[in-house]
């Protein structure tokens, strides 16, 4: 014969039951009648599910009460002197196989039906993460911690994912077996009832004191883990100036310290938690006993068979589980919710403007660039680009130079459009690049930043990236031309090795191989970013020769500290506090003896 079948609890993970960690939100009504409607399209399924375990349990909950036919057949047999009616307990039995089977098979169509759908929601909210990210404007992420975007995409969607559907659906199912198996005890004799449910509330109340207690360690132990994390983080990133500085001590000392608070934190909240169980256990046995005792004397007295003492037994048993679970039900709700605000703070997050299809493209790009009157500030209020004004001609080489915070990449961010103007217009061939998509804006050059960037992948997929049609000799070409292509070829797999974290790369490598991305991308327009900052002055010449050839027939905006590299421009604008203080040639800016060449002094003090 089967088990009656019981509501699923949440599983537990390290540290503790998943439930007892969570972040309270702020407004969890609210949260979680707009994640209702946010999953509407999965309604049916969830709707459904419910119904599957509502149905479930009513079927768990008449178990029971044929239970108790054959106690009393058995009873009124052995009491009476008879025989027993075998043909009788069959068929009872028969109809529990047939109750307890159907109890199973509803349960399992409810685990699939909730199990998908969590999943489901979890994947669009997911695609909509995944869209949102690039409608939303550079400004965002520079107040926002990339960890804790990162923990929205993936966390907090996996816990929407894991609970959202699950939650509702133990919630409900557990209020229906426990309020099932309260009605079922007083349907079947009131006194008794009253017997069994008296310690059990009394042990529920201890339950909530418990929880509400060890509520406070749990948020401590998650504070103790995020405090840990970020030092073991800072330590092994920085693990070159730790041991530079002999900082070891000092570092084992910071971890021994948050390392025993949070032993003393997690412990007291598992201990707590582990509590719980165990009082269920205890309050259970009492009313298995309270049941025992009373059920014998009314047995006793004639007041009920032994087919209704068994029958409590049961319903004891069907009622405190539930009442757990629903806590447990409740308490993952706050984390569901607490995670789909989060979410949906990403998503109500202001965007960019939104383009017209089409955009208004240059038929043949020259290369002419314009800024007119351009203003710009990160926060409102606080302008840091103010009125900048230039001209450029096709295939003119501009060095934007000056003081670190003068405004020199803000420029470049401007220009492709990573950032909008608050005033002022910038133009390409005279088409202002508002009228353009961003897209086609980004099309119209190739990038090489001082921080560089390589994804997991093949060196010739680092290098093509969103090229098309780029062959392998264009690659080897521009990897000859950045001075990287002997490298590349001494590796065992060539340029199909695979770069990974692990790949030992020197920054200068790193850097040649981002120069030749720029090299096959045919772009009539062209960033330098500090673009050898991090190469020797061997590499830097090899390097600069190739730039001169990438550079000619194409306008290039060439952002640099080191002044050495841009004497050859054909206009150098000096920036300082977000405006140009000074322009012209190297020769011209040195002769007139201002800012530039105090800058330039500074750095070469025997030059010319």
């Amino acid at each position: 014969m089967s088990a009656p079948a019981q509501p699923k609890a949440p599983s537990a993970t390290k540290g503790g039951p998943r439930w007892a960690v969570g972040e309270k939100p702020k407004d969890m009504r609210g949260t979680m009648a707009r994640l209702m409607r946010y999953i509407g399209k999965y309604r049916r399924d969830i709707v459904a599910g419910v119904a599957f375990s509502i149905a479930a349990a009513v079927l768990t909950l008449i178990g029971p009460q044929y239970l108790a036919q054959i106690t009393d057949l058995i009873s009124g047999a052995i009491l009476g002197g008879t025989a027993l009616d075998m043909e009788g307990i069959w068929h009872i039995c028969a109809v529990l196989i047939v109750i307890y089977s159907a109890s199973v098979l509803l349960s399992t169509g409810q685990e699939y039906l909730i199990s998908a759908s969590s999943e489901k929601i979890a994947n669009i909210m997911r695609d909509d993460l995944s869209g949102k990210i690039n409608r939303i404007p550079l400004g965002y992420y520079d107040s926002s911690s990339t960890g804790d975007i990162m923990s929205r995409l993936t966390n907090d969607a996996d816990t929407v994912g894991n609970s959202s559907s699950e939650s509702i659906a133990l919630l409900i199912s557990s209020v229906t077996m426990a309020a099932g198996a309260l009605i079922m005890m007083f349907y079947t004799d009131s006194s008794l009832a009253a017997v069994a449910v008296l310690p059990t509330a009394f042990g529920f109340v201890l339950m909530f004191v418990l929880i509400k207690k060890s509520h406070k360690y749990y948020r401590r132990q998650q504070r103790d883990l995020g405090v840990m994390n970020g030092l073991v983080e800072e330590v092994y990133y920085g693990h070159d100036i730790v041991r530079a500085y002999n900082g070891e001590e000092g570092s084992k000392r910071r971890f021994s310290a948050i390392n025993e608070s949070l032993y003393s934190s997690a412990f007291r909240a598992r201990f707590m938690t582990s509590l719980m169980p165990q009082m269920l256990s205890f309050i259970s046995n009492i009313g298995y006993v309270a049941v025992c005792i009373f059920g014998s004397m009314m047995v006793i007295d004639g007041s009920i068979g032994y087919g209704a003492v068994v029958a409590f037994i049961v319903y004891i048993h069907q009622f405190t589980r539930p009442i757990l679970m629903v806590s447990e039900s409740l308490v993952l709700m706050q984390s569901v919710a607490a995670a789909s605000e989060r979410i949906f703070e990403f998503l109500d997050a202001p965007e960019m403007e939104k383009e017209e299809i089409g955009g208004n493209v240059p038929a043949d790009v020259r290369g002419a660039v314009e800024f007119r009157d351009v203003r710009f500030g990160y926060v409102p209020g606080r302008e840091i680009i103010h009125g900048f004004s230039q001209k450029v001609e096709p295939g003119q080489k501009v060095a934007i130079v000056g003081p670190t915070g003068a405004g020199k990449t803000t420029i470049v961010n401007l220009l492709m459009r990573f950032y909008e103007t608050d005033s002022g217009e910038i133009l390409v061939d005279g088409v202002p690049t508002r009228s353009m998509t961003r897209a086609q804006v980004h099309d119209l050059f190739c990038m090489v930043l001082q921080d560089t960037w390589l994804f997991e992948g093949t060196i010739r997929e680092n290098i093509v990236y969103t090229g098309k049609d780029v062959s392998d000799g264009e690659v080897a070409e521009a990897c000859r031309a950045a001075g990287i292509d002997e490298f590349i070829r001494s590796l065992p797999d060539g340029y199909d090795t695979v770069l990974t974290e692990g790949t030992k790369l020197s920054a200068g490598q790193k850097q040649q191989i981002t120069i030749a991305r720029a090299m096959v991308r045919d772009a009539p327009l062209l960033i330098l970013d500090e673009a050898t900052s991090s190469v020797d002055t061997m590499t830097e010449k090899r390097i600069q020769n190739a730039m001169d050839l990438l550079m000619k027939g194409r306008t290039s905006f060439v952002i640099a500290h080191r002044l050495s590299t841009v004497r050859n421009a054909d206009l150098i604008l000096v920036m300082r506090d977000g405006e140009i203080c000074e322009k012209g040639t190297h020769g011209e800016l040195m002769e007139k003896g201002g800012f530039y060449r105090e800058l330039y002094d500074s750095q070469f003090e025997n030059s010319e």
